[in-house]
């Protein structure tokens, strides 16, 4: 059986923020839930078939998280901001920036959320009340976005996208580092103390709602599912640091060896997961064979450097992206989450002197720089080397630098057949970046060539996406560009 909610949005417009200027898109399902209680909680609702009404939304908190269907948006307002009066009990109101950004929808204007569940009678008594609480619904996202929501109940479990629409179905994983919240069990009943708490003058910070953390994509995407943590550099006087991008081996080094500074101080986290793991993971060699490759599980420190839309900002590197390659689950995950969420606020160290420390990004996928990397909101066919990638052999006749890339590509998991083109290059081509010959290398890394490159797929990629050799130290570091292939042979022909 299948419970779907459709949601309409009145005017075209969509504000709900899942930070101070991202967007949330599409509205989570925890977000939809709370709209569900807001309205069969309010007036005369709230006053008739209580019990019935709470069983129903606790059964559906229960549930997997819900298949999304939507329509594609436009990002609308970038740059614009309004001035309101603050909301307070003053004579004279102080004004308060308003940014303007939003989800703009053309002719197709509605959301659908899937649950699948089971054809007991309970459970289809509970679904039906969900349908009618649907109807009380009258906001999703900030006070302007008004939407009339329609509940159904169908025995079919699949979702079916009619020919021409351009739809979008989103298939949910949970993950640790997921960007949408999906209700869990006591969700409804923390969100009731919550109310009752902020009646009284409480923060809603007191309140923890159970939660479940999960990622949303397409099947006809790649994407990659890798755990992450992101870092900023600060200095000791509470600034930034920043390093040259040409010098990217120094802050990978320094939050790597962060990390294994905590586990000589921690001997306990050492014995849980074995002094093999560790020194595999963290280190990427076998224990007591410092010279041997290793290819399995491994922890990568990935420096990032400081764009933005505009390409006004240096390029120099502010951020440290910790990937967890291999650590999807299992012992390994554990050993990734332990490991990075100790990392906050370790001390950086430069030839054994203190210069910084490490702190926390407020949120690891929806940072305004790390967001331009990954690129989850619109995938992207055509990506560029922000780094250089160092092949993993040398070219010669019939083994060209493109082939070459494309082995460090199956290497990440990409298939040959998912690649449409290669080109290679010895210069930058994104703005802001420097020769593939200037970066600092020693080492197996000397070794052989490394080039900047252009590759487009054939479908659309969600990163972090960095491959070759040296891509656990922030090599082969790739950046969307949010162009079809069309538009840049186009613009670089003119």
């Amino acid at each position: 059986m299948r419970l779907s909610l459709s949601v309409t949005f009145a005017m075209n417009r969509y504000h709900g923020r899942a930070g101070e200027s991202v967007l949330e898109w599409p509205p989570s399902p925890q977000r939809l839930f709370q709209a569900l209680i807001a309205g069969s909680h309010r007036g005369a609702y709230n006053l008739v078939n209580q019990t019935t009404r709470d069983e129903a939304l606790r059964w559906l908190e229960r549930l997997e998280p819900p298949v999304i269907e939507t329509c594609t948006p436009l990002d609308c307002g970038q740059g614009m901001v309004n001035y309101v009066p603050n909301n307070d009990d003053e004579l004279v109101h102080i004004r308060t920036a308003k940014t303007m950004l939003a989800k703009a929808m053309t002719s197709d204007r509605t959301i659908a959320y899937h649950w699948r569940f089971g054809s007991s009678s309970e459970a289809q008594v509970a679904a039906s009340v969900i349908c009618a609480i649907a109807g009380l619904v009258t906001h999703l996202g900030q006070h302007q976005d008004i939407v009339y929501v329609r509940g159904e109940v169908t025995e079919t479990e699949s979702v079916m996208t009619a020919a021409g629409e351009a739809r979008i179905v989103l298939h949910p994983t949970e993950r640790t580092d997921g960007e949408w919240e999906v209700p869990a069990e006591g969700a409804l009943v923390s969100y009731k103390e919550r109310y009752r708490g902020l009646l009284n003058g409480e923060s809603p910070f007191d309140y923890v709602i159970p939660s479940r953390s999960v990622r949303y994509q397409s099947p006809d995407i790649i994407s990659f599912d890798q755990p992450l943590a992101l870092f900023e550099l600060w200095s000791n006087d509470d600034t930034r640091l920043r390093f040259e991008p040409r010098d990217l081996r120094v802050p990978a080094a320094m939050v790597r060896n962060a990390m294994i500074e905590w586990l000589k101080a921690n001997p306990s986290f050492v014995a849980y997961y074995g002094e093999e793991m560790t020194s595999r993971l963290i280190c990427g060699h076998e224990p007591n064979q410092p010279g041997k490759a290793y290819d399995g599980p491994h922890i990568a420190f990935v420096p990032i450097p400081s764009f933005n839309q505009e390409w006004l900002a240096d390029g120099w590197i502010r951020r440290v992206l910790v990937i967890g390659n291999g650590c999807e689950d299992g012992l390994t995950s554990d050993l990734f989450n332990d490991a990075q969420s100790n990392l906050g606020g370790r001390s950086l160290k430069d030839n054994g002197a203190v210069i910084g420390y490490l702190r926390r990004a407020e949120s690891d996928t929806r940072d305004s720089v790390l967001r331009l990397f990954i690129r989850s909101e619109q995938p992207c066919r055509v990506w560029r080397t922000a780094t250089p990638i160092v092949f993993t052999g040398l070219t010669r006749r019939g083994r060209p630098g493109g082939q070459l890339i494309a082995r460090a590509l199956k290497q990440a998991g990409i298939a040959e057949t998912d690649i449409d083109s290669v080109a290679t290059f010895r210069g930058p081509i994104i703005p802001k970046t420097v020769h593939a010959l200037d970066y600092r290398v020693s080492g197996y890394l000397a070794e052989t060539p490394r080039y900047h490159a252009e590759v487009i797929f054939n479908r659309p990629v969600i990163g972090p996406l960095v491959v070759g050799r040296g891509r656990h130290c922030g090599f082969g570091l790739m950046f969307p560009w949010a162009k079809e292939p069309a538009t840049i042979l186009e613009e670089e022909n003119s």
